[in-house]
């Protein structure tokens, strides 16, 4: 790989030289004409700045690029942003975003490694694959993002803009489009001057439906005659389930900017979103149960023949899902549940107070609902119950649960930023900062995990998870010659996060809220069950400095050289609940898979990336021709990585240990290098046509193995994680070639434009070092642009072209799980769009 990478470096250095211009009297000439029309306007220094200015590396796509590559939700941007990797784990609305090899663990309420910002204030990792309307841009910053946003980020953050009121154009659009699936989804957006260059109004909307993509295999599975043979088994309600994977979705946005004089504007933006859909339905990779036959589902099922044909149940639909990978067992789930509401604020204030001075005011406040529910396994019913037990007294069992998984999450969001922006004569810019924020309960909230269950799914425990930031910073820019400028940025943030956690209730089968929660906890205090009845509360504390420093150098406007280092920091935090039974805690010191003492895990070390980056970005002419070439080569120290460790096959707690782990633990288990290189490179020969190639070559080495079990306190069966056990979340390579043509031909007096993209990756994400297979996909379009002179396009689009099976993210991918499970990516999807503009 290094030598893969040292090759690229050369290559692109030889384009560099051959690109920049040979002569003084050239270079002049190209200097005075610098590149204005088609410049990419970005936010990463919290300023409006060109692309090509900005010393960190960059992929960003305005709303004219989005539309060209059918972006509908901030997931679809992967596919055309390198490196990029965004998919669902473990839900569909459990987002784990990933770059440059960091990303988020599926388990928690932690900072996600790589963030996402709407119009500057950070949105929650659950549901955050928001729809794409009327969207400005969307910028991708790769690398430590530890200075200038909300959020102390590791691998990257992700900046979402909508399209700001105009104050003085009556203006909008009316979109339509529908597509395969019975896909059907209306937008649109008015701009209304209220009072011309002082107050406006936009107001945007989108509503989406789609059917299924993905079918339930319940009813088609029992009846087939191998599986009657095994004695009539069937599942009462296999002909009801509702299949997975449907879009019903609504969202409307509105935005007022008031500018009541000069020199003073405040916008505020109102937004809705609501998605009310099935679940993603679960392709089974494994389902191999034998060695439990007789040591767990004997006696779960009461009855040796039952548990015999429940493993030959489960090898036939293992063989049956492999054969009919666009469908999903329901498993008695009915569809799942995908369920996401929003309702959010931004307010942001600019006062320009003299030529050097202003300042901004950026407040965001969100509310958020997620609940879900899964058959995480993803097999089929194993019995249908209707047994006396013997092993339970005589109680009679229920169909059969392998493994289901609901989470129900209730959560305000707040955040503000104050910022004192200075622009000085001299060419020193800066800003200095405050920012606080603090997200935490604001309902019911909790989850289940029911592994294994023949007497139905057990309560929701109550699980509250409540995070505090506070951070002063300032970043300035100093330029020591006409060309070299020294950039450098510091911040100091303190963090605290606490739970609290109460068992699941079997009499009301319900959660309950935060101030309960702990109440609940409160009248246990002094009681003998105190220390083991489950109900508990932790808090931990952290203070840490993050930084940026570099320099970048302009050999000529069209070409600049940087070096730029950072620092990010994702804080302590907490697994849960409170360990302080004799199961988890084992005062007798005789650990074993039942007797282990976690309390040395109930806190999860600091995690720090230190990085350098070092760049250049190239604006060139090469006859005719002009294009962007930028690359960016880092190294990137990363402490403390953090993985989970399963409870499946490593512990085996007494029934009724009411503080054991739900479903794993977070541990920091490596420290790791990653290196690679990133190029972001377009040409366009002619006005009317543009090829463009982004690509990211990235390499996690292991540095050291940190000691999981020191002691052998997590029992025999755990020791430390070998090399081959740590994830690597990003490919090696991904890349993207893409491709815009405005023909020759104008049907309808129209211009006719052929786009497309082509996406391939290399195996990346996965669990305990299980890589997911890569893939290429084909995407592309032909729109017809101002029909007849007039405001009306016409659009034509396929995604996934040649309808590859591609493997999208994992569920459950254990090596000691008896059940593998994972996500496959949508079907070729097709679809016709009807847009005016006015």
């Amino acid at each position: 790989m290094k030598k893969s990478i040292c090759k690229v470096l050369l290559g692109t250095s030889a384009i560099v030289g051959f690109a920049v211009p040979a002569s003084a009297q050239e270079a002049a000439k190209q200097d005075t004409a610098a590149i204005e029309s088609g410049d990419i306007i970005v936010t990463a220094r919290r300023t409006e700045e060109r692309l090509q200015d900005v010393p960190v590396a960059i992929t960003a796509f305005d709303s004219k690029a989005l539309e060209r590559s059918t972006i509908q939700e901030l997931a679809d941007v992967k596919s055309i942003a390198s490196g990029l990797n965004f998919n669902s784990e473990g839900g569909k609305s459990t987002t784990n975003v990933s770059l440059r090899g960091i990303g988020q663990l599926p388990v928690g309420l932690t900072t996600p490694g790589v963030v996402a910002y709407f119009n500057n204030i950070a949105i929650p990792s659950l549901g955050s694959s928001i729809p794409t309307y009327d969207v400005a841009n969307v910028q991708v910053l790769k690398g430590p993002q530890g200075t200038l946003f909300g959020k102390s980020t590791l691998g990257g953050a992700i900046l979402v803009n909508t399209v700001q009121p105009d104050l003085f154009s009556f203006t909008g659009y009316l979109k339509g489009t529908y597509g395969r699936f019975d896909y059907r989804s209306i937008e649109g957006a008015i701009n209304i001057p209220i009072v011309e260059d002082k107050i406006a109004l936009r107001i945007a909307g989108q509503v989406r439906r789609q059917d299924p993509r993905i079918r339930s295999l319940d009813a088609d599975f029992f009846a087939l005659p191998e599986v009657q043979a095994l004695g009539g088994l069937t599942d009462p309600n296999a002909g009801t389930y509702r299949s997975f994977d449907n879009v019903k979705n609504d969202s409307v946005r509105v935005s007022l900017t008031i500018k009541p004089a000069e020199g003073i504007t405040n916008t505020t933006v109102g937004e809705y979103f609501k998605a009310d859909e099935l679940a993603s339905g679960l392709y089974l990779f494994k389902a191999d149960l034998a060695a439990l036959q007789n040591t767990a589902l004997y006696p779960l099922l009461g009855d040796a023949s039952r548990a015999a044909r429940a493993v030959q149940i489960a090898n036939l639909a293992e063989a049956y899902a492999q054969a009919h990978p666009r469908g999903a067992f329901d498993g008695g789930i009915n569809g799942g549940q995908a369920y996401r509401k929003s309702i959010a604020v931004v307010n942001t204030t600019d006062i320009e107070l003299s030529d050097s001075f202003s300042i901004r005011n950026i407040f965001g406040y969100r509310k958020n609902t997620n609940q879900q529910s899964i058959n995480t396994a993803a097999v089929p019913v194993l019995d249908p119950g209707g047994v006396a037990n013997p092993f339970f007294g005589g109680l009679v069992t229920q169909p059969f649960i392998t493994y289901y998984a609901e989470q129900r999450y209730v959560r305000d969001y707040i955040d503000n930023d104050f910022q004192v922006i200075y622009k000085g004569a001299s060419g020193v810019d800066g800003l200095i900062g405050v920012y606080y924020s603090v997200d935490g309960p604001a309902g019911a909230s909790g989850d289940q995990f029911t592994t294994f269950s023949s007497l139905g799914r057990i309560p929701p425990t109550t699980t509250h998870v409540k995070n505090r930031n506070l951070a002063i910073y300032s970043q300035f820019t100093v330029p020591l010659t006409d060309r070299l400028n020294f950039n450098v940025g510091g911040r100091y943030s303190w963090d605290r996060a606490e739970f609290c956690y109460n068992p699941g209730n079997t009499a009301t089968f319900q959660s309950v809220g935060f101030s309960e929660c702990k109440q609940n906890i409160a009248d246990r205090v002094g009681t003998s069950t105190e220390f083991s009845d489950g109900f508990g509360r932790a808090s931990v504390k952290d203070s840490y400095p993050t930084w940026t420093v570099g320099f970048d150098y302009k050999v000529t406007p069209n070409l600049m050289l940087y070096i730029t280092s950072r620092r990010g920091v994702r804080p302590k935090n907490l697994n849960f609940p409170l360990f302080e039974s004799a199961p988890v805690t084992c005062p007798s010191m005789a650990y074993s898979t039942a007797c282990v003492d976690l309390r040395g895990y109930q806190t999860i070390k600091q995690e720090r990336v230190t990085d350098v980056e070092i760049g250049e970005k190239l604006n060139f002419f090469l006859g005719g021709a002009r294009g962007r070439l930028n690359i960016a080569a880092f190294y990137s120290k990363y402490e403390n990585a953090t993985q989970f460790l399963s409870n499946s096959g490593n512990f085996t707690f007494p029934r009724g240990t009411l503080d054991a782990p739900p479903s794993s633990l977070i541990i920091n288990a490596a420290d790791l290098n990653i290196y690679g290189v990133e190029i972001d490179a377009s040409v366009s020969p002619d006005r009317n046509l543009t090829i463009g190639f982004n690509g990211a070559f990235t390499q996690t080495d292991i540095a050291k193995l940190l000691p999981v079990n020191t002691n052998a306190e997590l029992g025999p069966n755990v020791g430390s994680f070998g090399a081959a056990q740590i994830n690597k979340l990003t490919p090696t390579f991904s890349g993207t070639f893409s491709a815009s043509w405005i023909t020759p031909v104008h049907p309808a007096d129209a211009d006719l434009v052929v786009s497309g993209d082509l996406y391939m990756t290399a195996d990346y994400g996965g669990q305990q070092g299980y890589q997911l297979q890569g893939y290429t996909l084909a995407n592309g379009r032909i729109d017809l642009k101002g029909i007849a002179g007039t405001g009306l396009d016409l659009g034509f689009y396929v995604k996934n072209l040649f309808d590859v099976q591609y493997q999208a993210g994992v569920s459950v991918i254990l090596p000691n799980a008896p059940y593998n499970s994972l996500y496959l990516g949508p079907p070729r999807t097709w679809g016709v769009e009807a847009k005016y503009s006015f």
